[in-house]
C-alpha cells in the first residue's frame, strides 16, 4: 500500500506540541498584529502543522482562521489581491452575513480591485492616485489602448467601456489620494472589516510560500507586512528559511552581502517574522517510532481500535525518546494482546530502518515516507511478475538502502550479484564482521586500527573501509546465502541487467 504525502491531523512524529505552542502564542499575544514563522526543510512536515493548528482553533467561535496557499495562484493572480480576497471570502463563509460586514468588504475589495488594475496596467492605477497625468501613465493609456485597437473584430463594447473607465478614474478623480494615504486607508478599511466580523482574532495560514517563485514570495510576505499587519490579525508563515532567504536575495540583486552578524536575507526574514519555530529532523528513536506507525497504518485501518491503541503508545513514547527505544514489543503485546502479522513486518522493519534512516535521510519525513513507498512499490511489481515469494521484504529493504545511501558500493554489489546471484565483497565484508565479533573483547582494537581485527582480514579497499558500509553490514538480515537476483530484478529503475542465459548486459540509459 502507498503512503499518502499528504498534510495530516494523524500526528505521528508528535508535531501537535509544535501547533498547541503557536496556538498559545497567538492567543497569549491578545489583540497584538502576529507573525509567526514555522521553519523546516520540506518534508518536515510543516503543512501538517498547520492543519493541526486549524483544528486547535476549530471549536472557538471568535478566531476565524484563513488558509492561504500562494503556490496555487502562480501565475494566474496577483499575490497581494489574492491572499486579500481570500480573506475576504472566508470571512463572509465564517461569519454572519451582515449588512455591515457586507458593507466593508465592498469597500475593501474596492480597493483591491484598484490595486488589481495597477498590476495589469503596468502601474497605471497607483500612478494616478497622484492625480498627476505622468509621462509613464500617458504611455501606460496608450499602450492599453492600442492593444485593445489590434483585436480587431474581437474588441467588444465591454473592452471599450473598461478602458473608458480606468482612463476617467486615474486622471479625472478629483478626489484621488496619494500613495501613503492609500495604503493607510486600506489598513484602516481592514481593521474595520474585522470589527464587522465580529471577531477577536484571524488567523492566516500561509503554506508552501517556499514553492513559490522569488517575486511571488516576496511580494506575499510585503502583502501581509504593508497592507494586513493590523490589531487581530496573526500570521503563521510555513517556509523553509533558506530558500525564503533566497527570494530575498534574488529579488534584491544588489544588496550587500550581510549587515552584522546577519546577512541582509536573514535580516529581512527576522524583520517579517516575528516568532520563529523551526521543526527538527527526526532522531533514531522518533525515526523507529515513525516507521512503525507508517507501516502499521499502511496495512491496518488508521481508524480502527487497535491502530489508535498503537498511536497513542508511540505518542506516549515521543514524550520522552531519551527514556526507551520506542515501541517496544513488550509494551504493545501488554496493551494490544497478541501481535498481529502487519504489526510483526512493521517492528521487524522499523528495528531494521530506523538508524540508517535517520542518518541517510536526515531524520526527514517525507524522505522517510519516500523510501517505504519505494520498497511498497517493488515489493507490489514483484507480485505481478510472479515473483512475489523470492523477494523477502527485509532483504529488499537492505539492499535499498545501499542503493539509497552508497550508490558506488551497491552498484558493485549489483555487478557482482548479477551473473550468479551472490557478491563476493558482501560476503567477504560479513564474514570479516563475523569472525571480528567473535573474537574475544581483549584483543579488540578499533576498527581503524592496523594489523588486527577486520581490517587485518579485510583487502586494502576504501569501500570496505567506509564506517557507513560495515554498519550496513551488520544490518539484519545477512546477505552472502541469498540470491540477490530476484531483487535486482524488481529494482532495476535505470539498468537493463540480464540477458539469455547468464550473460551480463550492463546498459545505463540517460536520466
Amino acid at each position: 500500500m502507498i503512503i499518502p504525502d499528504n498534510e495530516t491531523a494523524i500526528d505521528m512524529i508528535y508535531s501537535e506540541a509544535v501547533s498547541a505552542t503557536v496556538a498559545k502564542v497567538i492567543r497569549d499575544s491578545g489583540n497584538e498584529p502576529l507573525t509567526v514563522g514555522v521553519h523546516g526543510d520540506w518534508g518536515a512536515g510543516k503543512s501538517s502543522v498547520l492543519l493541526m493548528l486549524e483544528d486547535a482553533f476549530s471549536e472557538d467561535d471568535r478566531t476565524s482562521v484563513v488558509r492561504f496557499n500562494g503556490w496555487l495562484f502562480q501565475g494566474l493572480e496577483d499575490a497581494k489581491t489574492v491572499i486579500i480576497e481570500t480573506i475576504v471570502e472566508q470571512l463572509l463563509r465564517d461569519r454572519a452575513f451582515t449588512t455591515k460586514l457586507k458593507d466593508a468588504s465592498k469597500k475593501l475589495l474596492k480597493r483591491v480591485d484598484l490595486m488589481k488594475v495597477a498590476s495589469k496596467a503596468g502601474g497605471l492605477a497607483l500612478t494616478g492616485l497622484t492625480g498627476i497625468p505622468s509621462p509613464d501613465m500617458l504611455g501606460g493609456l496608450m499602450e492599453q489602448g492600442k492593444k485593445l485597437l489590434a483585436g480587431g473584430e474581437d474588441l467588444t463594447v465591454g473592452d471599450m467601456t473598461g478602458y473608458v473607465k480606468n482612463v476617467t478614474d486615474c486622471l479625472n478623480d478629483p478626489e484621488a489620494e496619494t500613495l501613503p494615504a492609500h495604503i493607510h486607508a486600506f489598513r484602516v478599511e481592514f481593521e474595520e472589516l474585522l470589527a464587522a466580523a465580529d471577531i477577536d482574532r484571524l488567523v492566516v495560514v500561509v503554506d508552501d510560500l517556499d514553492r513559490c517563485l522569488p517575486a511571488t514570495a516576496i511580494e506575499t510576505l510585503e502583502a501581509i507586512r504593508l497592507f494586513l499587519f493590523v490589531p487581530g490579525a496573526a500570521f503563521v508563515i510555513a517556509a523553509d528559511e533558506g530558500m525564503i532567504e533566497y527570494a530575498v536575495r534574488s529579488h534584491f540583486p544588489d544588496l550587500p552581502l550581510s549587515s552584522g552578524p546577519s546577512t541582509y536575507a536573514r535580516n529581512y526574514l527576522e524583520k517579517l517574522i516575528q516568532v520563529p519555530f523551526r521543526l527538527p529532523p527526526l532522531g533514531y528513536v522518533e525515526t523507529k517510532i515513525y516507521l512503525t506507525l507508517l507501516v502499521a497504518g499502511s496495512s491496518l485501518d488508521t481508524g480502527s481500535a487497535p491502530f489508535d491503541t498503537l498511536l497513542n503508545l508511540g505518542r506516549e513514547a515521543l514524550r520522552r525518546p531519551w527514556d526507551g527505544n520506542g515501541l517496544s514489543r513488550g509494551v504493545i503485546e501488554k496493551r494490544l494482546g497478541a501481535v498481529s502479522a502487519e504489526l510483526e513486518n512493521a517492528l521487524i522493519l522499523a528495528d531494521q530502518l530506523a538508524l540508517p534512516l535517520a542518518e541517510g535521510a536526515q531524520g526527514n519525513p517525507r524522505q522517510i515516507k519516500r523510501f517505504l513507498n519505494t520498497l511498497n512499490l517493488r515489493l507490489a511489481i514483484a507480485d505481478a511478475r510472479g515473483i512475489g515469494d523470492d523477494v523477502n521484504p527485509a532483504v529488499l529493504a537492505k539492499l535499498m538502502l545501499a542503493e539509497r545511501f552508497k550508490a558506488d558500493f551497491f552498484e558493485r554489489l549489483e555487478v557482482e550479484a548479477a551473473v550468479s546471484g551472490s557478491s563476493i565483497t558482501v560476503a567477504t565484508l560479513e564474514e570479516a564482521l563475523r569472525k571480528d565479533d567473535e573474537e574475544p573483547e581483549k584483543s579488540k582494537k578499533p576498527a581503524t586500527a592496523k594489523g588486527r581485527g577486520q581490517t587485518e582480514r579485510l583487502p586494502e579497499d576504501d569501500l570496505l573501509a567506509s564506517e557507513w558500509v560495515r554498519r550496513w553490514a551488520l544490518v539484519a538480515p545477512a546477505l552472502a546465502d541469498e540470491d540477490l537476483r530476484p531483487y535486482l530484478f524488481v529494482s532495476r529503475d535505470r539498468k537493463a541487467l540480464f540477458t539469455a542465459g547468464t550473460n551480463l548486459v550492463l546498459i545505463v540509459t540517460e536520466n
